[in-house]
């Protein structure tokens, strides 16, 4: 794949050719050969090699040399899709192979659909036999979805010995409707009957049976294809996985196990295998498998992650944060060490290495660590300077702008801001006006600010653009229940919500409220019951308490307000709901 800035590498090229020849100005008669740019660029013949080729070699007139001069310094500046017209037009005018070649690699950078499409059969039909431009056709058929039709692309590459772009064919069809995936492997069974040993067929049907959940037969498969095929790392994962999904996970981590030890070096087995070993919920297992393989092999970073991670899990932070620091310097994971060894530092309370430690965070978790971060310092009492460091992290990271708005207005509305919040978030929408997110998030501030129309507005904005946005449909519905006698178009707001979200404990919880505005109290007992015990919180515990109160159960609220107040200590909801109810505590 070409990159901008790889452009002038042809310019290099017909310039080259140009000295060669002596090519005069344009309006010239003078012409130069030919010449193929990818072949040239990458040195592939040698100097005083004769260029034999299955096609008459034609000189370029002056005119086409002149359009591929403007498309090379056009590319140089950048101006890719200029630069892309002028080759896919010379493409046309001229067939020649490397022209051909060049333009759709700026095709593909530039990821236009139609221009690859139409490359690849100019240059299939002027070299057939050319690898890369079956890959190029394959790439532009998977683009578009046309799966079925790049199969036969495909199943020529792999006859040619290219096994990589079958891979990538059946990875895609894997993940496509059950009918496209089922017409893809019933023609991979029909190769594979001609030819039962092949093992990319193996391993490439047996993982379509995976997403088929025919797994005793992809089992099968993916183990014929490893007595065949024994040194196929994909292939061992593939069957390690789909162990796993056979519910056989000691057997996948067995498996895995046994190619760790064998190679050492294989970032993919540690990955795999650290995830299965973390995922079984048995840290203490995790431990005992994971130490004795980190000591075989010290320099095995993802081992030693997952080691730090299963100590960490099984309450020995001294043992996680000794091995986490010998992982902070590290290029890949030392942004993963950090974050975890920030928050064990949290954790025992030291704020000051955990706030160090968070500041390094660069790109793994980088927002996450900007969010941890902020928030120790607004404990701090340093919520200005947070703003500022928030403000400066939007201007260098624009694609994370609109979350970076989010958790500014979070910790202002912590703070009781609320009008700061609103105005922060107005700012935002300025640049994203359509930002759901940001959306939602002002709805919240404006309730706060008791601006009920401006809260409607902003959900109605997002209800707009998204009718089934079940988080809208509650909080609107919700807030007409609060704050409006509107009950019958919250209940049917909240009921659309609660029809897309049925086992959602905060829409549940709205329900029940609604219900209760409406007098309905046995309905919204139930209800209101149901969110309690899928959801503790406050909100709910101060609404299912207020419900009973009202029917006269005054020792059951009375207990169901401790309780909240025994989990929630620091929370004022349930206080204030028994403050108004004129309850003691």
């Amino acid at each position: 794949m070409i990159r901008v800035s790889h452009l002038s590498v042809g310019l290099s090229v017909v310039l080259l050719a140009a000295c060669a020849s002596g090519i005069r100005a344009p309006g010239g008669a003078h012409t130069t050969p030919a010449v193929d740019p990818v072949a040239a660029a990458t040195g592939s013949r040698a100097n005083n090699e004769r260029v034999d080729a299955d096609y008459p070699v034609r000189p370029f007139p002056t005119q086409t040399l002149s359009a591929l001069l403007a498309a090379e310094l056009a590319g140089v500046r950048g101006e890719i899709h200029f630069a892309l017209a002028q080759y896919r037009e010379q493409s046309r005018i001229t067939g020649d192979p490397g022209v051909i070649a060049r333009a759709a690699h700026i095709a593909q950078y530039a990821g236009d659909e139609l221009a690859m499409a139409e490359l690849a059969e100019l240059w299939i039909a002027r070299e057939p036999d050319n690898p890369r431009a079956q890959e190029l056709a394959m790439a532009s058929l998977l683009q578009a979805g046309r799966v079925q039709e790049a199969l036969p692309r495909a199943l020529l590459l792999l006859q040619q010995g290219d096994a990589q772009a079958f891979r990538q064919l059946t990875a895609m069809a894997a993940k496509q409707s059950p009918e496209q995936r089922r017409e893809v492997l019933t023609t991979l069974d029909e190769e594979l009957r001609a030819d039962p040993d092949n093992a990319d067929l193996l391993f490439g049907t047996a993982l379509l049976l995976w997403e088929e959940q025919r797994l005793t037969e992809a089992l099968e498969r993916a183990e014929h294809a490893l007595r065949i095929r024994p040194e196929t790392p994909s292939g061992h994962l593939l069957y390690a996985e789909l162990l796993n999904a056979a519910g056989q996970r000691q057997q996948a981590l067995d498996h895995l196990e046994a190619q760790l030890l064998l190679d050492v070096d294989h970032y993919n087995f540690s990955r795999v295998y650290v995830s299965l070993l973390l995922a079984g919920r048995n840290p203490a297992q995790a431990v005992a498998r994971l130490r004795p393989l980190v000591e075989r092999q010290p320099d095995d970073v993802v081992l030693r992650l997952g080691l730090a991670l299963a100590y960490r899990e099984t309450h020995q932070p001294d043992a996680a944060k000794a091995e986490l620091s010998l992982l902070i310097d590290d290029p890949e994971i030392g942004d993963d060490a950090r974050f975890y060894l920030a928050s064990l530092f949290e954790a025992e309370g030291n704020v000051s290495e955990a706030i160090a430690l968070y500041r390094g965070v660069e790109e793994n978790y980088w927002l996450s660590a900007t969010a941890r971060l902020s928030q120790l310092l607004v404990e701090q009492g340093d919520l200005a300077e947070v703003r500022r460091h928030l403000a400066a992290s939007r201007s260098l990271r624009q694609d994370q702008r609109i979350p970076l708005y989010q958790l500014e207005a979070e910790l202002l509305m912590r703070a009781e801001a609320y009008g700061d919040a609103r105005d922060l978030l107005t700012q935002g929408l300025a640049t994203d006006p359509d930002s759901i997110e940001l959306l939602y998030a002002r709805s919240l501030a404006h309730e706060k600010l008791g601006d009920i129309a401006a809260v409607e507005a902003d959900l109605r904005a997002i209800l707009a653009a998204d009718g089934e946005n079940a988080s809208a449909l509650n909080a609107l519905g919700y807030a007409l229940t609060n704050h409006t006698d509107r009950l019958d178009e919250a209940q049917a707001l909240i009921e659309q919500a609660l029809a897309l979200e049925p086992e959602d404990a905060a829409i549940i919880d709205s329900f029940g409220w609604v219900l209760f505005r409406r007098g309905e109290q046995e309905r919204a007992l139930v209800e209101l019951q149901r969110a309690a015990a899928m959801l503790p919180d406050p909100e709910v515990i101060a609404h299912l308490g207020e419900v009973l109160w009202t029917m006269g159960e005054h020792e059951e609220a009375r207990s169901v307000w401790a309780e909240g107040l025994r989990q929630f200590p620091n929370d004022s909801l349930i206080r204030e709901t028994m403050q108004r109810l004129r309850v003691d505590p």
